[in-house]
């Protein structure tokens, strides 16, 4: 009896204890930024308990996890699922809302504009004025500043007062011409690097279209009419490619200019739409 008694408890005991606590693991998995892993836990919780209260938050964060891991169309799917899966909950709207920064953060600005004009109907203010915000700073982005001015119209009086005073400041920026940099590299080699702030590259382009120029000539003078025509043949090369170079830079001035405009610019304006106690909250600081 006593040996029976045993075996009984030695059988029955393991099955006593507690079930893993899978969605507190794959929590553990993604704050590590282990998020493969995390998105399979997460999956398996899913899997599981298809029907458990937290399954919603479950969903969004394997999205959470896709979009730290930069799998951007898997994502998109994922957060669909949130919102037409779990309409009513609380992450539905959540997922909306990241499904809009998701295309903001990796540089699709015409998608992430789409998104945003579907949460401007949201009837929640605090979602409807971040939006307008977004739009705005993605228009931005792309270089439309009188676009930007509009959507940020939109936003209350006082607030639009400062964003349109940074914006006269973007169309004030130092720009350089492409074209007229090119121009100058066409007439004298380095020249257009000089006109964009890149002397060092001036001299090189000079340098090298110089004493190409010469080596041919003094080919040419010499009847090495084969190295004369290898050296020119380089040297059309390297003039073409110095023209282009100096447009190329021109280019990259106006865009530094700009990036460093819009970092300060959302450094001075930290506009998001957070959320507090599943209620979006327009979250703003402004530093002057």
């Amino acid at each position: 009896m006593p040996t029976l008694l045993l075996l009984i408890l030695f059988i029955f005991v393991p099955s006593a204890h507690a079930e893993p606590d899978l969605l507190s693991f794959a929590d553990s998995l993604a704050a590590e930024e282990d998020y493969y892993r995390a998105i399979t836990e997460y999956k398996r919780f899913l899997h599981s308990t298809p029907n458990d209260y937290q399954a919603a938050y479950a969903q969004l964060a394997i999205a959470k996890s896709l979009i730290a891991g930069q799998r951007w169309i898997q994502a998109d799917l994922a957060l669909e699922k949130v919102w037409i899966i779990y309409p009513d909950s609380n992450e539905a709207e959540t997922a909306k809302r990241l499904h809009a920064e998701a295309a903001y953060n990796r540089g699709d600005f015409e998608a992430a504009r789409s998104r945003y004009e579907t949460l401007k109907n949201n009837s929640l203010i605090g979602a409807n004025r971040a939006a307008h915000y977004k739009i705005g700073l993605s228009q931005l982005q792309q270089n439309m500043p009188e676009e930007a001015r509009s959507s940020f119209s939109k936003l209350p009086a006082s607030l639009n007062q400062k964003l349109s005073l940074s914006l006269d400041e973007y169309q004030q920026l130092t720009q350089k011409s492409p074209q007229l940099a090119g121009s100058l590299s066409a007439i004298l080699p380095g020249a257009g690097q000089l006109y964009t702030e890149r002397p060092r590259q001036a001299g090189m382009a000079f340098a090298l279209n110089a004493a190409f120029i010469y080596g041919a000539v003094e080919a040419w003078d010499n009847e090495n009419y084969a190295i004369a025509g290898i050296l020119s043949l380089f040297e059309i090369g390297w003039y073409g490619g110095n023209i282009y170079n100096a447009m190329n830079n021109a280019h990259k001035y106006n865009r530094r200019q700009q990036d460093q405009f819009l970092q300060d610019f959302q450094q001075r304006f930290g506009l998001s739409l957070g959320w507090q106690q599943g209620h979006p909250q327009l979250q703003a600081l402004f530093n002057f």
